[in-house]
């Protein structure tokens, strides 16, 4: 397929998990409501997204077998940051890594789907700077945002820290272990801000007293409104994506915020969810990073076979792409 993107090889970062109903008695409430992800993730005293980011991208540079100077673009697809902008964690982690003076390094914020808009993104750079290798990291360290204690941020219990990284390729001779074709994405941007950091930005760049600056809150959508986006979103993604590829495939690479979305994205996609490659039980919700640990333990047992529809979402922004056998 024309300009195809080759992966290369994969690796992921986790630091040691818990159990969520764990982590929410400790703070103090009671965890019998949670219906998500049994465990979750929290990050090292020194684990950062740059260091986080670094580790996986050096375990996926070995996988694949390819010199850090070979690498022409490096993308940092996560949310999290170390420092604030114009401090860059893709270059950062080039830094750790050896990537040399000609490689491009840049930060996409794009929520969950970072890695799949990441995929989408290096695709069409290498294409159009004569081929080459590329390689996408995406981390978070986001659990300390979230408030264990209000019920009402339930949603948000099951959240993850970790990364996980992947090296891509166009038009070179270096080995492939599966193909990503391409991506299709549907947007609903009036539910931009439906989790919210409320401050630091140039809006509100300092909290109240007694306010935590740092919390996300999930903001003002109705549990039956956001089903009903999620379904109209994957539905029209996944619509897309068969259309430009006359592919209609079988089985998923998705995790999400909790369980109870995949069903709901089987019904929508008619694809059973036996079907789908789910980590969540084992790594939580490791946001932007989600599709590439899929990947990656997809890539380490029985491989990429047949095709993959790989799918995330963010509340705002939906995205579809497509897998194949190398």
């Amino acid at each position: 397929m024309k300009n195809a993107l080759s992966i290369l090889g994969t690796g992921v970062y986790l630091p040691p998990a818990r159990p969520v109903r764990d982590v929410v008695a400790e703070a103090g409430q009671d965890p019998s409501g949670h219906q998500g992800w049994d465990n979750c993730c929290h990050a090292l005293e020194d684990d950062h997204p740059s260091t986080m980011g670094a580790t996986a991208l050096r375990k996926a540079l070995e996988d694949a077998n390819v010199d850090p100077g070979e690498l022409k673009l490096v993308l940092f697809a996560g949310m999290s940051r170390d420092y604030l902008p114009s401090w860059s964690v893709a270059t950062e982690i080039m830094k750790a890594c050896g990537a040399e003076a000609h490689c491009m390094g840049l930060d996409m914020t794009i929520g969950c789907l970072g890695a799949l808009s990441a995929l989408d993104m290096a695709q069409g750079w290498l294409a159009t700077h004569g081929g080459g290798v590329a390689a996408i990291v995406a981390a978070e360290r986001w659990t300390y945002t979230i408030d264990y204690t209000s019920i009402e941020n339930m949603g948000l219990w099951g959240h993850s820290d970790g990364a996980a990284a992947t090296i891509v390729s166009h038009d070179t001779s270096h080995d492939a272990k599966a193909t990503f074709c391409g991506a299709e994405f549907f947007a609903q941007n009036d539910l931009n801000g439906t989790v919210l950091i409320e401050y630091g930005g140039t809006r509100q760049p300092i909290a109240p007293p007694g306010v935590t600056p740092f919390e996300r809150k999930l903001m003002g959508l109705s549990r039956n409104d956001l089903r009903q986006r999620y379904s109209d979103g994957y539905s029209n993604s996944f619509k897309a994506l068969k259309a430009r590829f006359d592919c209609n495939p079988e089985r998923v690479i998705i995790n999400q915020t909790a369980n109870l979305f995949l069903h709901l994205i089987a019904s929508v996609i008619e694809i059973p969810i036996e079907k789908f490659l789910v980590t969540g039980h084992e790594t939580g919700h490791v946001g932007s990073a989600d599709i590439l640990i899929g990947l990656d333990r997809l890539l380490h047992s029985d491989g990429v076979k047949e095709p993959y529809l790989v799918a995330g979402s963010t509340p705002y922004a939906f995205g579809s792409g497509l897998m194949m056998p190398a």
